[in-house]
């Protein structure tokens, strides 16, 4: 019915169709739940996390974990726990935060490998087949058959075949024969006067001792101390730095276990590693250099392999294995890097001197590493 000049009220059935923008949405979510077999599946920040919180669950004395996955962090957690300096007597239960320095113990070995190859590059430091017997002709006693046939090369990869006791991932000893490095007026004496147990390079034995003449090395060729020497050719590339590397009782850089960085900055070297000795668009390390750094030089244990004063290994996850670089340092320190998948993953802890953080360590690596790889999987495959 018309009632005067109106028009007609508006057919009801007209008021009731759906407004664009809720159909466009439902068409949407249609076309995701049609196609979402075929998305590639995704770890979310809820996933990360949730592999962390076994830390608390297990009562880990991890004091942080960060994991950095293509260009992102996706995962950052630090943690209060007990904690020993490197002279100190006993530990005490401390908060850990993103700006608090932590010790890195043996992971200063792995940053000794990366210097000595920047300087390589540049023809500062002594060729990988130059025996170090001929760089110190003030210790004539020490330049006799086979002890004048270690070369430089086997101090990196700890093969001089010197008779040596120091725990390590690959060997527990109640033995540590790297406390007379405190002290000793020689590096080079002290670790070339010990007995001789195999032919130069053909056997694995993990000595800090031949970290600490590699830096007498690097000081005496240079002519510069060690930690200008690291900072201008490291540290300060990379933005680092806070830092510090603890000294011995004669004021001399602790080589193979001083080193103190912040976590992030402990990952910026992995990414370092990652991305071949680039940074920021910038050759750092040679890439040569960092390769073989990084692959397996001599097999330490049937599981670890070693480079350039980094460990090598694999990992395998749902059936698939990934090459896995390693630093690592007493009491939990890690710093996992795997070039396959663009993930690397940094911890601290304080369990100095307990072997079995590491691993406690490797199996949260593991559930870090299984998102990872859940993340890389083609879009065929992931259903």
């Amino acid at each position: 019915m018309r009632v005067g000049g109106q028009k007609p009220a508006a057919d009801n059935r007209a008021m009731r169709q759906p407004h664009p923008f809720f159909l466009h949405a439902w068409l949407g979510a249609l076309l995701l739940f049609m196609l979402a077999p075929w998305l590639p599946a995704h770890a979310s920040g809820a996933d990360w996390d949730q592999a962390l919180d076994r830390i608390e669950a297990q009562g880990l004395n991890i004091h942080s974990v960060l994991v950095m996955h293509g260009d992102r962090l996706v995962a950052e957690r630090y943690r209060s726990g007990q904690d020993r300096g490197l002279y100190s007597l006993w530990s005490s239960r401390r908060h850990f935060g993103p700006d608090d320095l932590h010790d890195m113990r043996s992971i200063s070995k792995s940053v000794v490998g990366l210097v000595y190859g920047v300087l390589l590059a540049r023809q500062e430091v002594p060729g990988l087949d130059t025996p170090v017997a001929s760089l110190y002709p003030d210790h004539p006693a020490l330049d006799q058959p086979p002890k004048n046939a270690i070369r430089i090369r086997d101090l990196l990869t700890m093969s001089a075949g010197l008779a040596w006791d120091e725990p390590s991932p690959v060997r527990r000893t109640p033995d540590d024969d790297q406390t007379p490095l405190v002290w000793t007026s020689s590096f080079y004496a002290t670790v070339f006067g010990r007995e001789v147990v195999a032919r130069p390079g053909e056997t694995f034995v993990y000595s800090g001792g031949l970290t600490s003449v590699l830096v007498d090395v690097i000081e005496r060729s240079t002519g510069r101390p060690w930690a200008e020497v690291v900072d201008t050719e490291l540290f300060q590339p990379l933005g680092i730095q806070t830092w510090t590397w603890s000294r011995d009782l004669r004021g001399r850089p602790l080589a193979h276990a001083g080193l103190r960085l912040r976590p992030r900055d402990l990952l910026k070297i992995g990414v370092l590693v990652l991305q071949q000795g680039r940074w920021q668009g910038r050759q750092l390390v040679p890439s040569a250099w960092v390769e073989a750094a990084t692959s397996t030089q001599i097999r330490a244990s049937a599981r670890l392999g070693y480079g350039y004063q980094w460990w090598t290994s694999e990992q395998t996850v749902a059936g698939q294995s990934w090459p896995v670089i390693q630093a690592i340092g007493n009491g939990g320190q890690r710093l996992y890097v795997v070039p396959g998948l663009d993930l690397v993953v940094a911890m601290t802890a304080g369990d100095y001197g307990q072997p079995d953080i590491l691993a406690a360590e490797d199996d949260l690596f593991a559930a870090l590493l299984g998102l990872a790889a859940r993340e890389a999987q083609p879009a065929a495959t992931a259903r």
